[in-house]
């Protein structure tokens, strides 16, 4: 009966905003943790969502070792910063953090800071397919250092079924090294992703339906020995439940929520060794 509830609630929300969802299928950032629909977090005046991320080991309560993850949204909803808490040895805490500012909505700039270091890249718009992109970096009190100037160049075709947009990068005015291959559905749902250095391929990332919804996503990245598969129910616009691959461990996820219908925990649960891991949420508003 609970569960029941809670899923009425969910559905009072969705339908409210146009049977949209919270956490958006198959979009992540830092190839893990998920993004947000900008005009839920806007609507609701969501703030800040920290992630509490704890693990409960078969029979034994749940540990929380201090692991956070905090989204910054602004009024629009839009993600503005990103950042990672996680304990290191000796009892000392990495932290990592991403920043995204924009003007008129356009994304003008995208810091990066690890600890005392930092890097910068600004955004510079030739028109609709030509970036030029300044990258400078610090680290502690020094003032910034110019590493240079990167362009990427973007070209995009169409047929009756399919958008398909090939991206190069590479130094001004110099011979691109690197080429990002996207495919799109007519309706621009992407189908699949590909990052290619020379005749090295980086990474890749495919995307199935099924009734209209995304049934899976992966990921593979064989520069860093890494792969993840995400498959999503599709039986429900929730899409709560699934099966969440990762370095070949699978695991079955769901979703639980607040009365209000906003996520209250994601779980992803080994079924062999009953060993949990909880993301939980939490929320400020303006």
């Amino acid at each position: 009966m609970q569960r029941w509830s809670l899923l009425i609630n969910a559905f009072v929300l969705l339908a409210c905003v146009g049977n949209a969802q919270i956490i958006l299928p198959g979009k992540f950032i830092d190839e893990r943790y998920p993004l947000f629909n900008d005009s839920i977090i806007a609507q609701e005046g969501i703030e800040n969502i920290t992630i509490r991320v704890m693990r409960k080991p078969s029979s034994s309560p749940i540990y929380d070792d201090g692991r956070r993850i905090t989204y910054h949204f602004n009024e629009l909803g839009r993600l503005i910063s990103f950042q990672k808490v996680f304990p290191s040895i000796a009892g000392r805490v990495d932290t990592s953090s991403l920043t995204f500012i924009y003007r008129n909505d356009i994304l003008q700039a995208r810091s990066e800071k690890i600890g005392k270091y930092r890097k910068r890249i600004s955004f510079d718009y030739i028109n609709t397919h030509h970036i030029v992109e300044t990258i400078k970096v610090k680290h502690g009190g020094m003032d910034w250092d110019e590493l240079g100037k990167e362009e990427v160049k973007r070209n995009e075709t169409r047929s009756d079924e399919q958008i398909l947009i090939s991206e190069l990068r590479g130094g001004v005015n110099e011979s691109a090294y690197q080429q990002t291959i996207k495919t799109l559905t007519a309706d621009r749902h992407p189908i699949k992703k590909e990052v290619w250095f020379g005749s090295r391929l980086s990474s890749s990332e495919s995307f199935e339906y099924s009734n209209g919804l995304l049934s899976s996503y992966s990921l593979n990245n064989p520069q860093k020995g890494s792969s993840i598969k995400i498959d999503y129910d599709t039986s429900s616009l929730l899409q709560e439940e699934g099966e969440w691959c990762e370095y070949e461990v699978c695991k079955n996820w769901s979703i639980v929520y607040y009365d209000t219908g906003l996520p209250k925990a994601f779980i992803l649960m080994n079924t062999k060794t009953q060993d949990m891991e909880i993301w939980e949420y939490r929320y400020s508003y303006r």
